[in-house]
């Protein structure tokens, strides 16, 4: 009867333990503050990366969420060929990531230079499937987010890097978004940059480009994201 007892008094102190670790191990998982994406040799991340002086160690999983509805566009080769040297292909040429099309105005000039005049608040990324002819939204969102950079993941999910906003600031960002779009992993480093230094996309990817504040004199670096 003693020995039932102690190991039944063995059991319950165990019990005590393990079952609210359990928990805090549960919540933790779901919560993933901890989790984190492994590098891969992508040039276009890399130069994003290496631009803000980050590496993949900084960025923490903030969220994730799946998609139920679906927003398409017909596409048509032949009346996008101004931003198509803009897109980022994949390996076998059968999709393209849009980083540009849906927000940004461009102009081309009688000497043949790609004037960019400017963008709208809200931005767009989109997934281009040649062989369906059809234009997918991956993602869209206000003036809160800022998308920058696109890559193909090896293992076949898209990479979307960019600044989201919080109360702190804008925040570099990682959007990690499943081959078929139904669901995305949202990561976040924990460092905010102030507006008038998050100039990617026309210092590097779009540098071939001239921007509109290039042509104005009085003004040297806008305090807004270019």
């Amino acid at each position: 009867m003693l020995k039932t007892m102690e190991k039944y008094k063995q059991y319950r102190i165990a019990k005590a333990f393990y079952v609210p670790a359990l928990l805090l191990m549960i919540i933790m998982n779901a919560c993933g503050s901890n989790e984190k994406e492994e590098a891969w040799p992508d040039q276009r991340l890399q130069r994003w990366l290496a631009y803000y002086d980050l590496s993949l160690d900084e960025f923490e999983k903030a969220g994730s969420f799946d998609r139920s509805y679906k927003v398409e566009y017909p596409y048509d080769p032949l009346t996008d060929t101004l931003f198509a040297s803009l897109y980022v292909y994949s390996a076998d040429s059968l999709l393209a990531i849009d980083l540009d099309s849906y927000h940004s105005v461009l102009e081309v000039k009688d000497d043949g230079t790609i004037y960019y005049a400017g963008r709208e608040p809200d931005m767009e990324v989109g997934l281009i499937s040649f062989e369906e002819k059809i234009r997918k939204r991956m993602l869209f969102c206000g003036p809160v987010c800022i998308f920058e950079e696109a890559a193909f993941h090896p293992d076949g999910r898209i990479v979307v890097a960019g600044f989201s906003e919080n109360e702190a600031g804008y925040r570099p960002s990682l959007w990690y978004i499943h081959r078929d779009l139904s669901a995305i992993r949202f990561y976040q480093a924990k460092t905010p940059f102030p507006t008038g230094k998050i100039r990617y996309i026309s210092d590097k990817r779009l540098s071939h480009i001239t921007f509109w504040f290039d042509h104005i004199d009085f003004i040297d670096q806008p305090d807004i994201p270019l």
